[in-house]
């Protein structure tokens, strides 16, 4: 049997999963994260040495019999990143077939199952991602929550947060989403709000945890409806502006991350918005988990 490792490399934590020729799973493996950026690359290379070390135990396949691998990570954005990340694959002493890419890569193939098309991802933050018919990658957005990162949870509940605060202060009418906030964040006063959103213990994810409460609200409450469809508008704009950048406006298109995945409610507007401009793109969510792209990509080395 002929042996390959696909691996999704996140920011938290990392999926291997140990398949063969037939792109079948045999085995999975699950370590921390390995974001050098976050967690330095001693750590990183730890990492990788579990994922070997769990397959050898666990499916009595050394390291040796690997016969390709794909790491498709976070954080993964530069020639630098990729020689970085391969100098750890080989200082534990993997000497086959590595493919280095960025997680947005691995997602496209899980998602549509091949190497062609494009993706959006909505999560805490987004990026629309997709490969043209010549193989060449196109990307749109995706450049950071202070600059960027329309259409996603964490910009839906920014606008949320900035229209409580707008309807405390009488620049706007108040709004419902008022009721929503205090009691996901347990507060009970609008000026809380800052204490909250400039705390350092308040990461970006702890305000996109606000967005599905406002979600809730479409149809019910006009500033939230507002915000919505705002953010279904931006969503759009990142896809129009990738099948420009395709080239095309026939082509598969995966809808991933978790707002994408939860909300229907997100899911149903944009695809509705996608099929009235563009009705030749084929919207679905994901075929496989992001990893399964990894895989994939590393059996496919053997056409190299």
């Amino acid at each position: 049997m002929r042996y390959f490792i696909g691996i999704d490399g996140g920011g938290t934590k990392t999926i291997a999963y140990l398949g063969n020729d037939m792109k079948e799973v045999i085995s999975t493996a699950q370590v921390g994260a390995t974001n050098y950026h976050s967690i330095g690359i001693d750590m990183v290379r730890e990492r990788f040495k579990e994922i070997f070390t769990y397959f050898e135990k666990e499916e009595n396949v050394a390291m040796d019999r690997i016969e390709g691998l794909c790491f498709g990570g976070a954080g993964i954005d530069s020639a630098e990143d990729e020689r970085v990340v391969r100098q750890q694959f080989a200082d534990i002493g993997y000497k086959n077939y590595l493919s280095v890419v960025n997680d947005s890569v691995i997602a496209l193939v899980a998602a549509n199952g091949f190497k062609r098309g494009g993706i959006v991802i909505s999560g805490t933050g987004s990026i629309a991602y997709g490969i043209d018919q010549w193989g060449k990658g196109h990307r749109v957005g995706g450049w950071g929550h202070l600059i960027d990162d329309y259409g996603s949870g964490y910009a839906i509940a920014r606008d949320a947060l900035r229209r409580v605060l707008e309807g405390y202060d009488g620049r706007k009418a108040q709004s419902k989403i008022w009721d929503e906030v205090k009691s996901k964040l347990n507060l009970s006063h609008p000026e809380e709000l800052i204490q909250f959103i400039y705390s350092p213990d308040t990461k970006k994810h702890h305000i996109a945890e606000i967005a599905p409460e406002i979600i809730k609200l479409y149809g019910i409450d006009e500033g939230a409806t507002t915000i919505v469809e705002k953010a279904i508008d931006d969503l759009w704009e990142m896809t129009h502006s990738l099948a420009k950048r395709l080239n095309e406006d026939i082509f598969s298109l995966g809808l991933c991350g978790g707002l994408f995945e939860n909300s229907k409610t997100i899911r149903r507007l944009f695809i509705e918005k996608v099929t009235e401009m563009l009705p030749g793109i084929n919207v679905h969510l994901p075929y496989h988990k992001a990893v399964m792209g990894a895989l994939i990509l590393a059996v496919d080395s053997l056409d190299r």
